[in-house]
């Protein structure tokens, strides 16, 4: 199962949606033979190196190697999530999810959902009318303008105006929509008391990832000081601030029309992004809160590798930093952070300093370590010799966080420096051990018993052989016999799942590797190989490589048999033991074809 579908279920997705069709609506495809090729749309080229395999169900970059299946297709482009991605493809082809069969309610949920983004809808509308109306509008527009958020860029966000506490409900019940869908959505606090919960304050629409309007915010414009500077929408059946990033929609959009930003910044709130967006600054986003989920966090992975992370300029700011860079590490981004000049925000910023000025700060952003080392020495006095060793304490703290060992070796020696320690005592501090204190004794030497096999090493010949085994198994070669290999032989462990799927499912194809194995760069190298159309060559091809997978495999069962060797002190265990290293070294040196080993 894929994250909680069956493989029969979503090979049955994959066999209603065409995924021509599907790609077709985001690139330009031209059929050459049986496969169609275009411009890739993860990345800019000129000349089309995209190639759609439409009988086996998957497509290929042979430019920057993106690949999958129609699923993964819908989750790159679209960046959803892969549930979100299979339930958007069985809506098209009008498939039933199988939550649908197990919940009696689903489709009165789904139905009540479609009915509140359609008062969202209605109510953003007209929101954004009162903003364009001569009259209506003219203060706001007034107001916007004066914070350099012209008609073009209110057009972007789509931003609108609440004129009164009655209109918008008024308009809405006209639409045939009752108190309780208003309240249901958060348009109104209460059916008891129908007032416009964002009653006379510029509209800042919350649209989701699927350009539906999910929420609002409301930000005053008229001096107001009595009450709150901004109001946003409470947590609804279609609207979950802890899973909604603010822009994604409007990076996505950006994207399918060549305006590609190849990192993103992130901002405390949606006037910062809007902000950024008047001065020409696309790809800002915003969380909806000051504390990023985890689930944020992956949305954000899907539109980028790295972010820029440029809140305010605050205490209130420097704190949500702290609180949400390691959020985002561990989703795998490249973490950047931003500092702007005390109590300065985004949106102050680059109204004042310009798009150039701000772009300044982004250039001047640290990398996430060494963001967090300038936090422990801002807050240590190294003046002093207390000072230093809280330092260099502080600093061991974040430098234990680093897994790859030469990033770690280089920030340790510039602690090492500032802190006046020693490179051993640094060590010390890191590891709590000396170097000469360290276990140095080999492994064979180490006492036990153990069986257990040593990591395989993997050769780039035995990755290579796995991959055209497979590909030719898979695309049923009549040359390719299954009953000639082994499980055991693959190097990889996404080989082997692979293999075992294959072996169970006979209608098995290219485009059911996706279903059976999570995408990775591996599985999409094995997904695009190209077998020799030659039959004679193909067959060499694969037997050669059927020969170096299962010698690869003896050769390290004979190093294991060797190392456990090495461990044995009972002579019945050690006669066993070589009488089994020299049967397989037998059959290494035989060259036999793998199927009579």
């Amino acid at each position: 199962m894929s994250q909680g579908f069956t493989p029969e279920f979503l090979e049955e997705l994959k066999y209603r949606c065409d995924i021509v069709e599907i790609i077709s609506q985001y690139v330009v495809l031209q059929k050459k033979g049986g496969r169609y090729f275009g411009c890739c749309p993860f990345h800019n080229e000129k000349t089309g190196s995209f190639c759609v395999n439409a009988s086996e169900g998957f497509y290929y970059c042979f430019g920057c190697h993106a690949g999958g299946d129609v699923i993964k297709f819908v989750q790159e482009i679209e960046s959803l999530s892969f549930f979100d991605a299979v339930k958007y493809l069985a809506g098209k082809v009008g498939l039933p999810l199988p939550e649908v069969k197990n919940d009696p309610n689903y489709a009165k949920k789904k139905e009540r959902g479609e009915v509140l983004k359609a008062v969202m809808r209605e109510a953003a509308a007209y929101y954004r009318s009162n903003l364009l109306d001569p009259e209506k509008g003219k203060k706001a527009r007034e107001y916007l303008k004066d914070r350099g958020i012209y008609d073009e860029t209110a057009k972007r966000y789509g931003l609108g105006l609440s004129t009164d506490g009655e209109s918008v409900v008024r308009y809405l019940r006209y639409k045939g929509y009752a108190l309780a869908d208003l309240e249901d959505c958060g348009v109104i606090a209460s059916k008891d008391y129908a007032h416009d919960a964002f009653a006379n304050r510029i509209i800042v629409p919350i649209v989701n990832s699927m350009e539906e309007v999910v929420a609002f915010g409301g930000r005053i414009y008229q001096g107001e000081t009595e009450v709150a500077k901004y109001k946003n929408s409470t947590n609804t059946q279609i609207f979950d601030k802890s899973r909604i990033i603010y822009g994604i929609n409007y990076v996505k959009r950006d994207r399918k029309v060549g305006i590609r930003s190849e990192s993103l910044i992130l901002v405390e709130g949606y006037m910062d992004v809007i902000a950024l967006g008047a001065a020409g600054i696309y790809g800002a986003v915003a969380g909806m809160g000051t504390a990023l989920t985890e689930g944020q966090a992956r949305e954000i992975r899907r539109l980028t590798d790295k972010v820029y992370v440029c809140y305010d300029g605050d205490g209130a700011g420097q704190k949500a930093t702290v609180k949400n860079v390691d959020t985002l590490a561990a989703a795998g981004l490249d973490v950047m952070v931003v500092t702007l000049p005390e109590g300065r925000d985004p949106d102050e910023t680059v109204r004042s300093e310009g798009k150039d000025g701000y772009l300044k700060y982004v250039e001047a952003a640290l990398p996430l370590i060494e963001y967090k080392l300038k936090l422990v020495e801002e807050a240590s006095d190294t003046r002093s010799l207390d000072g230093r060793a809280k330092y260099a304490k502080e600093a061991a703290k974040v430098l234990r966080t680093i897994e790859d060992k030469a990033q770690r070796a280089v920030y340790a020696a510039v602690v090492a420096k500032k802190s006046g320690l020693s490179e051993e005592q640094m060590e010390v501090l890191l590891t709590g051990t000396r170097k000469k204190d360290q276990d140095l004794t080999p492994p064979a030497q180490l006492s036990g018993t153990s069986t257990v096999a040593p990591k395989r090493t993997l050769d780039p010949k035995e990755l290579r052989a796995a991959r055209v085994t497979l590909a030719a198994l898979v695309r049923k070669k009549e040359y390719a016999n299954i009953d000639g290999v082994r499980e055991e032989w693959f190097p990889l462990a996404e080989h082997a799942q692979i293999f075992e799927a294959l072996k169970e499912n006979e209608n098995f194809s290219v485009g059911s590797i996706y279903s059976y194995a999570e995408p990775s760069e591996e599985i999409d190298k094995l997904v695009a190989l190209e077998l020799p159309e030659d039959s004679d060559r193909a067959k060499k091809l694969y037997d050669d490589c059927l020969l170096c997978l299962a010698n690869g495999y003896l050769a390290a069962k004979i190093k294991e048999l060797n190392q456990l060797y090495g461990t044995l002190t009972d002579p019945e265990q050690k006669r066993e033991t070589v009488k089994n290293i020299a049967k397989l070294q037998r059959q290494l040196a035989s060259r036999l074809p793998a199927d009579k080993l």
